[in-house]
């Protein structure tokens, strides 16, 4: 009598996920990673129950270090954390990685025969209870699973992008993103920051170049990073950013066949590239100073 042997044990990625004040997020975050035997709960220092809950899973461990910019802090990660397998599937707390996607980032680590080096995939972004489709927002492909020594992340304040040594495949599966189970405030004041940021950034793309050059390096550059840099500068360079986001979402992008979701969504990103325009300006145009001195004229002495 002969037994069947059992099929091989595939081995999963190690996990990298990125915390601060996640105790509504973590717990089903991490019940949809059980597929790695390696999470490492990288923390900036949570003043909730983040951590104790991360804990309390076998297979996580958790990584403190106080928080400095998006860059900066990742590739730390990347430079420092000793991760158990050669691959490394990033997430967020409040994302979900579904059956579908589990199976398949373990049919990918564990075939040799591809050449790649790091892997991009899209998410289906949820709000008001309703994937949001339309509106240009999907689908958008972001890199995810990588073998840490072959990327890094450019040096920028606001949304830097991984730039990878090697090549880059595609992974058809998605993930879910919860992006508002916080409620809309941390939303708001995570692009406040944001804002502020691109403000500063636009400002100096401003004063040091001009759009026709751009427009150049946006289809001229000597690499795709150079390209994509180009096409982010031209942007600075529209003016009514935030009435043009709008119409773009909801009419261009169709973002008005999401309902009710979709178009309160088109208004919050629209509000968040008005904040970016207002900001440039009031860098520009010194208006701090502009309303000191028209306080001074009004009161017949210097504003304090």
């Amino acid at each position: 009598m002969t037994t069947d042997n059992p099929p091989p044990r595939l081995e999963p990625p190690s996990v990298l996920v990125l915390t601060k004040d996640e105790e509504i997020n973590i717990a089903r975050c991490l019940e949809t990673l059980s597929f790695s035997d390696d999470i490492v709960v990288f923390d900036s220092h949570s003043t909730d129950r983040t951590c104790e809950i991360a804990e309390s899973f076998p297979n996580v461990r958790v990584v403190k270090r106080p928080f400095s910019t998006w860059s900066q802090h990742s590739n730390w990660a990347l430079e420092n954390i000793d991760f158990k397998h050669p691959w490394v599937y990033y997430s967020d707390a409040d994302e979900r990685v579904t059956p579908e996607l589990q199976a398949e980032l373990l049919r990918i680590v564990n075939d040799e025969s591809k050449p790649y080096d790091a892997y991009r995939l899209r998410y289906r972004n949820m709000f008001m209870g309703r994937w949001l489709r339309h509106g240009g927002i999907y689908p958008v492909w972001i890199i995810r699973l990588f073998k840490p020594d072959k990327i890094r992340y450019e040096d920028r304040g606001v949304n830097p992008h991984p730039v990878v040594e090697g090549e880059l495949g595609d992974i058809e599966s998605h993930f879910i993103h919860f992006s508002f189970n916080k409620g809309l405030d941390p939303w708001f004041r995570k692009h406040n920051s944001y804002s502020t940021g691109e403000a500063a950034e636009a400002t100096q793309v401003l004063e040091g170049s001009n759009m026709w050059a751009e427009f150049r390096r946006m289809f001229q550059g000597d690499s795709a990073k150079e390209r994509r840099r180009g096409f982010k500068n031209l942007s600075f360079f529209i003016p009514f950013r935030g009435p043009a986001r709008f119409v773009y979402m909801t009419v261009l992008k169709r973002g008005a066949f999401d309902g009710n979701p979709g178009m309160a969504y088109a208004a919050m990103v629209s509000m968040y590239e008005h904040w970016i325009e207002a900001k440039l300006k009031s860098h520009r145009q010194r208006w701090d100073e502009r309303t000191r001195d028209a306080a001074s004229k009004a009161l017949g002495r210097p504003w304090r």
